[in-house]
């Protein structure tokens, strides 16, 4: 049977957006209503239209990942390649990477590697303080970590990070996100990961190389 209380939850983090955009459809029919505020309240209904299809997006990657279904054609990529995808993605372009200069290759699905990337990205630069990147390779793995700024979050947070839904999304999602990357990593043969080093949490993805 389904969570419940998950489900409790679901239904009302979906109700979220739908107040707002309900007032904003209210407002938007009077006639005698200021340009100016027309003009924010057409902002307001792109801005929740836009995160309720994240949620919804959210949401099907999660149900996706339960059935074993989350990867798209696989191809041979650079995570160097990705990382920088990922990070222009994330409003973190020019972000310096600590490389070991080895040129990398791994076999995966290039859409959803840079999703996991994104979603470690967004979650570090939640902060207000771009993240310390490092991507290594050697032993048949690359390895890409993502050093969080800002002080460690304590066991019991640590051990749930990547494996419950957040109770406080860091994006006005539905807190699933961290929980979809690591489906991506294991569905690539590969591991996701958090841990505390010098009070400082690292974000660490593991990825088999090609071939």
């Amino acid at each position: 049977m389904a969570d419940v209380p998950w489900l409790d939850r679901l239904a009302h983090d979906l109700r979220g957006p739908l107040a707002p955009l309900q007032t904003a459809s209210y407002l938007l029919q009077r006639d005698d209503l200021d340009p100016a505020r027309r003009q924010e309240l057409l902002a307001m209904v792109e801005r929740q239209t836009r995160r309720l299809g994240g949620m919804l997006d959210e949401l099907n990657d999660w149900i996706r990942a339960g059935q074993q279904r989350l990867l798209g054609p696989r191809e041979h990529c650079e995570p160097a390649l990705l990382l920088d995808h990922a990070l222009v993605g994330s409003g973190l372009a020019g972000t310096a990477v600590d490389e070991d200069g080895n040129i990398a290759v791994v076999d995966g699905d290039p859409h959803r590697l840079t999703q996991l990337l994104r979603a470690l990205l967004e979650y570090a630069g939640n902060r207000g303080t771009p993240p310390v990147l490092s991507l290594r390779s050697g032993n048949g793995s690359v390895r890409i970590e993502v050093r969080v700024p800002g002080p460690a979050p304590d066991p019991v947070q640590l051990a749930a990070l990547l494996r419950l839904p957040q109770a406080e999304p860091f994006d006005e999602g539905l807190g699933l996100r961290l929980l979809i990357a690591r489906a991506i990593a294991l569905a690539h043969g590969g591991e996701l990961e958090a841990v505390v080093e010098d009070n400082r949490l690292r974000l660490r993805c593991e990825l088999p190389l090609a071939g």
